[in-house]
């Protein structure tokens, strides 16, 4: 039924289409039909005018005409009376000078006197003309004229008769007339290229035939030539228009007659219906296309149809699969379908009412107590269908009895013709486990909200302690200045403020250079520059920095290492470095005065082959941290607030900077702390090494001798002791100063004496000096006595070699230096002494620096030593400087990078291009206040030498200098 009425819809509708086309057919063919009507009579206005215009003229010039050729004519009856004798040729001559076709002169009987030769016998042509009343009166009445236009033989003449002046009788003059001769209009050329509008052609016939028409074929041809030519039949006429039927298409038009002509005015049928076909093809072509997509959208609608009906039942289908329970709920009879079913809650029927007391029943026994008022309110079928309005679903989650979750889900399955809900699928499932992981999200973004709150907090209380730690150094460089100025006379004086403006200006540079590093290692630029490290050179390094820190706040040291078999590994330097100076500059800046610092090293196989896991640990007996704090100990600008409190001045990014490095280097970090006891941080890192596992031989002489290990620090005489008997030597320690003097006398008195000593220099019942001075009263002269220390042992070298020390090695000790210490070579790690610096005299520096007060500052610290300065200010002004200096007038250019017109990185460029090769190949070094690794890289890419940082210290300058000139030597 329903095919049919869609059917029946669609020729309805072609019906409409059709039948609203055929009056579009119609009305545009009799618009069309008018304005042809008024184009027809506008066309045949105008011919008509131009005929009048045409008839006008020609009687004008007829008029004329005939008028000069009677004045033509008396002229010859004079001039025949004036001349006697006048014959023919006289005649021929005056026809001739007065363009005459031809001339007669008769008697009174008018029979031909003389005429002229030209063209032969005349009188036949005029003969019945002479014979006229009009002529015969001329010979009774001399006074009288005649004159006339004639056509003979399809030839215009004008013929003109007066009276002889000589004697009795007639002169007769006529002249052939052309088209081309009847004034300035000619009747072919009335409508000759005539441009019809609609491609029509307009046609004037006299007497049966085409004078003229604005079609050549017409022109001079029968009327009945015409419709031969065209083939043509013509139709009834209807409003006055005649319908032509010709082999040339349909043609449209009218006839009129005037006095002496007939007209005709013909378009073509395209011409004339062009409007109406283009708008009748135009609507064709727009309602196949709306017929079309009607059937489109009607196919879309039922195409839609059955995707709902599939989506239905696809619906039934999928809730099934992932939903236990699903029931069918007709609105409208208030019955429920049980379509799936998976508990015994529900008697086993198909069909039954929906009763609202049962269903209150059946929720009561499975809904838990807090959700039943809402899962009731959620099922309550007379409410359902206003609810769906504007919703594709409904879904509750709900805790059941046995405290699990279910999620019930309502969606619509029929709807009445005016969109209203007539029946819902009710469907229940198990979501316990979706809830507890909605749960645990939950949990997630809570805890990350409160990490977030917890940043944004300790930036807030970082603000406000650099606040206080940047004023701090801040207010001692002014407040100092401003002493010294006051007590400028007073040079002891003033050289202790300006000590402590120096440590004051290092301080807040430190801050500076954390906050810097913090951002651009969270802002991704920080690049790792593995090289080959030697692993002793890094700690030894490491205790010489911290040394006058230990010493400052008389703290012990101790540093070992244990199974460290590859002193040789890949990683970047500088950052480990950096990640150790964090955390054992917080273990010296939190450890109070007399208090222990243990720095460890660690060598354990790695899971990557060609690999080892090194760790380092650092571990205080300081003040230690919360263990709230622990927590966040790695967070950008966490500081504990006991050191706040305690004054102890930094900037929260220490250890954050040093977790982001080690993440970089693929390692972890963590952190054992106990508040009031101590901390201990662990740096564990997978690295590379140069070699393989290096296996010592024995020392020639000292294979299967004993050695005897002193040291207070348990851990170092066992570490030392196993690289000892990894060489084959036999070793015994003791952490007593005392013991080891007993241990020498009984092993020489028993004659097993030790051959070496490895005694450390700081021990708490007995120093190493006095040891080692004892011990050598009781042992053989030659045996070897080395002070192992954590401390510089310049100030008491002297007093060790009285003592009998016979080499010094700092701590931590490894197999490498262990080896060259027993083999009398010269060991590592020692602090070196101050640098001397070269003499700079006659040398010249050009300065580049756009900044006045670092202009002055480095020309006074180069003039300090030695050196003759020029300054210029920018980079366009050295490269213009060296153009025109001498080879040899400058020995090195110290390069500011920044500039406002050209930068250091171009001029250097500029420089090295120019023609003179010393000068292009002058040292450069860059002296900037770009001062990371990435900085110094681009300098030495640019062509630069050497990479000074801002602000200056003058030790790195000079040893920078050193280094430049030794080199360029």
């Amino acid at each position: 039924m329903n095919v049919k009425k869609q059917s029946g819809k669609k020729r309805l509708f072609l019906l409409v289409l059709v039948a609203f086309g055929i009056v579009l057919w119609i009305t545009f063919t009799n618009l069309n039909r008018i304005a042809l009507r008024h184009t027809l009579d506008e066309t045949i206005g105008f011919v008509k005018i131009r005929l009048e215009q045409y008839e006008t003229d020609a009687a004008n010039d007829r008029v004329k005409s005939l008028v000069r050729l009677l004045d033509k004519t008396v002229s010859l009856g004079n001039e025949m009376t004036l001349k006697e004798g006048f014959g023919t040729q006289d005649l021929n001559s005056f026809a001739e000078e007065q363009r005459l076709t031809g001339a007669l002169v008769l008697d009174e009987n008018l029979n031909v006197v003389m005429q002229t030769t030209k063209g032969g016998n005349a009188m036949p042509l005029w003969e019945k003309l002479i014979d006229s009343p009009y002529v015969h009166n001329i010979v009774d009445y001399p006074k009288k004229t005649y004159s006339t236009r004639l056509e003979e033989n399809g030839i215009l003449y004008d013929f003109a008769a007066v009276a002889r002046a000589d004697a009795p009788g007639i002169l007769i003059t006529y002249i052939q007339k052309d088209n081309e001769d009847i004034g300035d209009l000619t009747v072919d050329s009335l409508l000759r290229d005539f441009p019809l509008e609609l491609g029509g052609i307009a046609t004037i016939t006299e007497n049966g035939r085409v004078i003229s028409s604005n079609s050549s074929k017409q022109v001079n041809k029968a009327i009945e030539d015409c419709q031969e030519l065209y083939n043509g039949t013509f139709g009834a006429a209807e409003d006055g228009i005649v319908r032509l039927n010709s082999n040339q298409g349909v043609w449209y038009g009218s006839r009129e007659n005037t006095e002496n002509y007939a007209l005709f005015v013909f378009f073509p049928a395209s011409q004339v219906f062009m409007t109406r076909n283009i708008v009748c093809a135009s609507y064709l072509a727009i309602a196949v296309m709306v017929f079309l997509m009607a059937l489109l959208w009607q196919t879309k609608m039922e195409k839609d149809a059955l995707r709902q009906h599939q989506k239905r039942t696809g619906i039934i289908t999928a809730l099934g699969t992932a939903y236990t329970s699903i029931s069918l709920v007709d609105l409208k009879k208030n019955t429920v379908e049980i379509v799936k079913n998976a508990s015994d809650t529900v008697k086993k029927q198909k069909h039954f009412a929906l009763k609202r007391s049962v269903q209150q029943e059946q929720i009561e026994k499975i809904i838990a107590e807090p959700y039943r008022e809402e899962y009731l309110a959620f099922t309550d079928m007379t409410t359902v269908a206003e609810r769906l309005k504007g919703h594709t679903s409904l879904a509750l989650t709900s805790q059941t009895v046995d405290r699990k979750w279910i999620l019930t889900l309502i969606t619509p399955q029929r709807k009445d013709a005016d969109g209203n809900v007539t029946a819902v699928l009710v469907a229940t499932r198990d979501a316990t486990e979706e809830k507890r992981r909605e749960q645990k999200q939950e949990d997630a973004l809570r805890d990350a909200l409160a990490a977030a709150e917890h940043a944004n907090k300790a930036k807030t209380v970082f603000l406000n302690s650099m606040s206080h730690d940047i004023r701090t150094p801040m207010n001692a460089i002014i407040g100092f200045t401003a002493l010294a100025t006051a007590h400028i006379d007073n040079i002891d004086l003033v050289k202790e403020y300006l000590k402590k403006i120096s440590v004051s200006g290092q301080h807040l540079l430190s801050l500076i250079n954390d906050i810097l590093d913090m951002s651009r290692i969270e802002s991704g630029t920080v690049k790792l520059d593995n090289t080959e490290v030697h692993l002793p050179d890094v700690l030894h390094d490491l205790r010489t920095i911290i040394q006058g820190n230990i010493s400052a706040k008389q703290l012990d040291l101790y540093i070992d290492t244990q199974d460290v078999h590859h002193e040789d590994i890949v990683t970047d330097k500088l950052r480990l470095n950096q990640v150790l100076l964090n955390i054992v500059g917080n273990a010296v800046k939190f450890t109070p005065a007399g208090g222990t610092i243990n720095i460890r090293v660690e060598e354990k196989p790695s899971a990557r082959s060609g690999y080892a896991t090194f760790v380092f640990s650092v571990k205080d007996n300081g003040i230690g941290m919360s263990k709230d704090f622990q927590a966040h100990v790695f967070d950008s600008f966490s500081r504990e607030q006991t050191a706040t409190r305690s004054g102890i001045q930094g900037t929260g990014l220490g250890m954050a900077i040093s977790k982001n490095i080690v993440d970089m280097m693929g390692g972890t970090i963590v952190v054992k702390s106990e508040q009031g006891k101590g901390s201990e941080f662990t740096v564990t890192l997978d690295c590379k090494v140069c070699t393989e596992s290096v296996k010592y031989p024995p020392i020639p002489g000292l294979k299967g001798t004993r050695a005897l290990v002193v040291d207070d620090d348990a851990q170092t005489c066992m570490s030392v002791s196993k690289m000892l008997r990894e060489i084959e030597m036999e070793a015994d320690w003791t952490t007593s100063g005392k013991e080891a003097i007993l241990r020498a006398r009984e092993a020489h008195n028993q004659g097993a004496e030790f051959k070496v000593y490895i005694i450390d220099w700081l021990m708490p019942d007995m120093n190493g000096i006095e040891t080692v001075r004892r011990i050598r009263k009781v042992i053989e002269p030659g045996t070897p006595i080395i002070i192992l220390t954590a401390y510089d042992w310049a100030d008491i070298e002297d007093e060790a070699r009285q003592a009998g020390v016979t080499a010094f090695v700092s701590k931590p000790l490894f197999m490498s230096e262990l080896r060259d210490a027993l083999t009398h070579k010269v060991v590592s790690g020692r602090q070196p002494l101050l640098p001397k610096h070269s003499d700079y005299t006659g040398k010249k520096v050009l300065l580049v620096e756009d900044n006045e007060l670092n202009r002055e500052i480095a020309t006074a610290i180069l003039e300090e030593a030695g050196l003759k300065v020029d300054a210029v200010e920018d980079g366009t002004d050295a490269v213009a400087r060296m153009n025109e200096a001498a080879e040899d007038e400058y020995d090195l250019i110290l390069m500011d990078i920044q500039m406002p017109k050209m930068d250091g990185y171009t001029a250097t460029r500029e420089i090295r291009t120019l023609s003179s090769n010393k000068k292009a190949n002058i040292p450069i070094v860059a002296m900037t206040a770009n001062a990371f690794e990435e900085d110094r890289q681009k300098a030495f890419k640019a062509g630069m030498n050497a990479h000074i940082a801002k602000p200056i210290d003058v030790n790195i300058l000079m040893g920078t200098l050193d280094k430049v000139f030794k080199q360029n030597s």
